[in-house]
């Protein structure tokens, strides 16, 4: 399996358009971004019992054989990754500081609007991640088994000349379960960069100029139509 997660917010921040341009191409990454699709079946007792690389290998075998008609399959895909990745960690983590100066109404706006666009976005690129390969190199868990990290490297293509991309994924129990709270490709985390480029944007024009940002990039996912300054959102 392999997903294709882009920066799904890229919405001109002139400071680290340059790192998005060059990440671009490297987060075609494999497994789930969201990180981990739920276990069918019988298998989700035997999710909670094994290691993190394990989890993430029965994760891509579920995940594969929805990846040619993933618009199809729009609804198990989703459905998958929603029992498996924590959107409001991972919208606080990459708000950083910024989280808790907004109110709860503000936090669950941005939780709710960047799920989406990374929905959207993971539907559009399944397909292009098929023929992806992946190499298991290495696995650490601490002491108490709470939390582990797996690396990765992604070959994107089956030809020999493919360009190889080191994902490490880093993960924690959540009820039992692993899950995947951050994934650092070829060196850059993927909830750092969020900070970044959410943080510029704050720090230059506010929090509710990020929002418009990622409704509009929304809309556009989407095919809406935008409002324009005049028209009310609906």
């Amino acid at each position: 399996m392999n997903i294709n997660f882009d920066y799904v917010v890229e919405i001109e921040c002139s400071d680290v358009k340059e790192t998005i341009k060059k990440m671009k191409y490297k987060q075609s990454f494999p497994l789930l971004i969201a990180a981990a699709l739920a276990v069918f079946g019988a298998h989700a007792t035997v999710a909670a019992e094994v290691g993190p690389t394990q989890f993430l290998k029965s994760k891509d075998n579920a995940l594969r054989p929805l990846l040619g008609s993933a618009k199809k399959n729009k609804k198990k895909i989703l459905a998958t990754i929603g029992e498996m990745m924590d959107f409001d960690a991972l919208s606080k983590a990459s708000l950083g500081a910024y989280w808790d100066k907004r109110s709860p109404a503000e936090q669950k706006e941005f939780s709710t609007t960047l799920r989406s666009l990374i929905e959207e976005n993971l539907i559009k690129r399944l397909k292009d991640s098929k023929d992806n390969e992946i190499r298991y190199e290495d696995e650490k868990v601490n002491a108490d088994k709470s939390e582990g990290s797996v690396t990765t490297i992604v070959k994107a293509g089956k030809s020999k000349r493919a360009d190889e991309i080191e994902v490490v994924y880093k993960m924690k129990k959540n009820g039992g379960k692993w899950i995947v709270v951050d994934m650092v490709t070829d060196g850059v985390s993927l909830v750092g960069n969020y900070q970044s480029q959410f943080g510029k944007i704050i720090n230059d024009e506010g929090f509710e100029a990020l929002m418009k940002k990622m409704r509009d990039k929304l809309a556009e996912e989407r095919g809406e139509k935008k409002p324009t300054p005049d028209e009310p959102k609906k």
